[in-house]
């Protein structure tokens, strides 16, 4: 009984926001309460990079319920006439009905088969920008990308410590995101989750599968999300126990969540990537953090 009770107050807070000196501070429009805590970060069973596993403990941070969308990043290009990686480089790569090649031309304005975007599109992740872009957009609406960290904790909802975003136990038939699945390989020859079809080939609308424990909408498949932290595989092994951040610079800038095209036991919330901070993708987008003011 106390353990219901208590995870019913666990949930109104999330709801609510939290208190400070006798005041309730809800959460920013479009974002949830991502509560202090402390979790092993990392996977024995994973890639290199994902070792060791350690403790790692964060102060409180809103996110995000979704990607940053199309319509959202319009808005943003409207007000200050930014102008992306992609369109300075040459374009970015699309699905040609063969294969993904680069087009010159595409952009953020695009889908994954090089058509531009229309009105049903706007509720679609943004792709095909950098960490330049991402990080653009972040500071002209008062936020930031978050560190790889708070990314994963959110990711395995918090404490629960969860392996993938949905829970501990691996894709089957029930839909829980958007990944490679029956109906992505009959267009693209590529791993997938025999038996699975989540309804998609390339991205789905933002929050069209469940949310996690947080109430974090994608935080596994549809689209890579660039974090803050510069890419270090070794980080592991040198970081701070509380609120890491990796901050020597390189020029590879590290991404969490897979994509549309999330492969079978590639889709642990631990697991890593990274990129050139210039370079831009069909399926790479992002989601912002603000810090708790007082």
């Amino acid at each position: 009984m106390n353990g219901s009770k208590n995870k019913w107050l666990a949930m109104l807070i999330l709801a609510l926001g939290f208190t400070v000196i006798g005041q309730t501070k809800k959460p920013p429009s479009g974002m949830v309460l991502i509560p202090a805590g402390t979790f092993m970060m990392g996977a024995s069973n994973g890639q290199e990079m994902e070792k060791p596993i350690h403790e790692v403990s964060l102060d409180a941070f809103y996110m995000d319920t979704h990607e940053v969308t199309v319509a959202q990043f319009r808005k943003f290009v409207k007000a200050t006439d930014y102008v992306t990686d992609a369109e300075k480089k040459g374009g970015c790569i699309i699905y040609d009905g063969t294969d993904f090649v680069k087009k010159e031309g595409v952009d953020w304005r695009f889908d994954a088969r090089g058509n531009p975007h229309i009105k049903s599109g706007d509720d679609l992740p943004v792709t095909h920008l950098s960490w330049n872009d991402a990080n653009a957009y972040a500071k002209w609406v008062g936020k930031r990308l978050p560190t790889e960290a708070e990314w994963e904790y959110a990711a395995r909802g918090g404490e629960e410590g969860y392996t993938y975003a949905w829970g501990n136990k691996g894709l089957s038939s029930t839909v829980w995101a958007n990944v490679s699945d029956e109906n992505y390989i009959k267009v693209v020859d590529w791993p997938y989750f025999k038996g699975y079809d989540d309804g998609y080939v390339f991205a789905a609308p933002v929050g069209s599968f469940p949310p996690n424990t947080f109430g974090l909408y994608d935080m596994a498949g549809n689209a890579w999300e660039w974090c803050a932290d510069y890419f270090d595989e070794n980080y592991y092994r040198k970081s701070p126990k509380k609120n890491p951040i990796n901050k020597t610079p390189n020029e590879r800038r590290s991404m969490r969540g897979n994509s549309w095209d999330g492969r079978p036991n590639l889709m642990r919330a631990s697991r890593r990537t990274s990129d050139l901070q210039y370079n831009s993708y069909v399926d790479t987008g992002f989601r912002c953090v603000k810090e708790i003011t007082h």
